[in-house]
């Protein structure tokens, strides 16, 4: 009869540890930043890019957006990678490719090669 109140428990010990394990980890998912879509709200994104500045334009509810760079808008679309937005738009040697980090607060630049990273200023628009 011991041999069972033993291996009981046993058992309860094991699930409270489970348990706990698991509350921790649920509890550390609740410290990480939370990342919204970057189309949740319309804004446009302000960044430099060569050494000139780089306005990305983004609609509410529209992964479609608009590059204003050296007096040029271009429209461009963008793509929801892994942990990152790709910037899908006609080549342009000057430009290379771009991709904005989920936060919309860094624009990675793939150009020849290298790649740089630049900060980005969100400035919110009035719906």
């Amino acid at each position: 009869m011991s041999t069972l109140l033993k291996s009981a428990s046993m058992r309860t010990q094991g699930a409270l540890v489970s348990l706990l394990l698991t509350l921790a980890l649920w509890g550390c998912d609740a410290q990480a930043p939370k990342v919204e879509a970057i189309d949740s709200q319309s804004k446009t994104l302000s960044c430099s890019l060569n050494g000139s500045p780089i306005q990305i334009f983004i609609t509410k509810g529209s992964l479609d957006a608009s590059v204003l760079y050296e007096g040029k808008e271009i429209k461009v679309n963008l793509l929801e990678v892994k942990d990152f937005y790709q910037i899908l738009m006609r080549f342009d040697p000057q430009i290379g490719q771009l991709k904005m980090n989920k936060m919309g607060n860094e624009l990675t630049q793939v150009k020849a090669g290298n790649e740089q990273v630049a900060t980005c200023v969100a400035e919110l628009k009035k719906s």
